[in-house]
């Protein structure tokens, strides 16, 4: 039986729920992304193509045989390279996903690493038989798994998934914003989504937790921020921290 939605707790013991991918919005991201793949191969072609001719007009065999080695690199490189440089890039997300409003995860709700993009993307050798370029055995395993994914997300511990969508202007959550109301100064980086929703999800809940867990959880959290926005002041009060950091971000 398909499941349509699945929990992942992070690493902070922050558990939120998450829409599994449908294999038709899957495949539709596929088509974008194979599109594009293409648009770029027909460029790299066309420009090879007039050093063709060129070389043909100079007798110069040798430019000719360059150009079409030179090509099939490309496509290579165009085919296989393309899905993990933009998953990595974009963190867990390529043009064809990004259109879609899809991204891919780890199952443990762990970050998504690198060893973790090329391993799921090399299954894609695999994916792809017996017809090159269609994921014939992926589109199979995923009609029968009950998370709809490839053999490159079994294996990977991946899962892809629709993101979280909300209005950051006036995010949907009861958190009362009374700490300092001064604006975070030269921020290098940006949160993503996925991010300022596990944020979110902390400051909305935390009252839940025990006292002692509840700033032992904002502490691990907020020095994760930290890190990934380059800030480099101290962290005396990590919730005063994280509220301020959302609200900037969503400003």
């Amino acid at each position: 039986m398909k499941e349509r939605t699945i929990t992942i707790e992070t690493p902070e013991k922050i558990q939120f729920v998450y829409s599994i991918s449908e294999l038709g919005t899957r495949i539709a991201a596929y088509v974008l992304d194979l599109l594009i793949q293409t648009v770029v191969i027909l460029l790299v072609f066309f420009l090879l193509l007039g050093g063709t001719i060129y070389s043909m007009s100079q007798d110069d065999d040798l430019i000719g045989n360059t150009s079409k080695a030179f090509f099939l690199l490309m496509v290579f490189i165009i085919r296989w390279v393309y899905f993990v440089l933009f998953e990595v890039i974009m963190e867990g997300q390529s043009p064809g996903k990004k259109a879609m409003r899809i991204r891919v995860i780890r199952s443990n709700g762990e970050a998504l690493d690198f060893e973790t993009i090329v391993l799921r993307n090399l299954l894609r050798v695999v994916d792809s038989i017996p017809i090159p370029l269609i994921p014939v055995v992926g589109a199979f395993v995923a009609m029968m798994d009950s998370k709809s994914r490839r053999l490159g997300d079994i294996v990977a511990d991946t899962i892809v998934v629709h993101e979280i969508k909300f209005d950051l202007k006036e995010p949907d959550f009861s958190v009362k914003l009374s700490h300092d109301r001064g604006r975070m100064e030269n921020l290098k980086a940006k949160l993503n989504e996925n991010e300022l929703y596990i944020i979110r999800r902390f400051l909305n809940e935390r009252t839940r937790l025990k006292a002692g867990r509840e700033m032992e959880v904002a502490l691990k959290l907020a020095q994760q921020v930290r890190e990934k926005l380059k800030i480099q002041e101290d962290i005396d009060q990590p919730i005063s921290f994280l509220e301020r950091v959302y609200r900037e971000h969503g400003s």
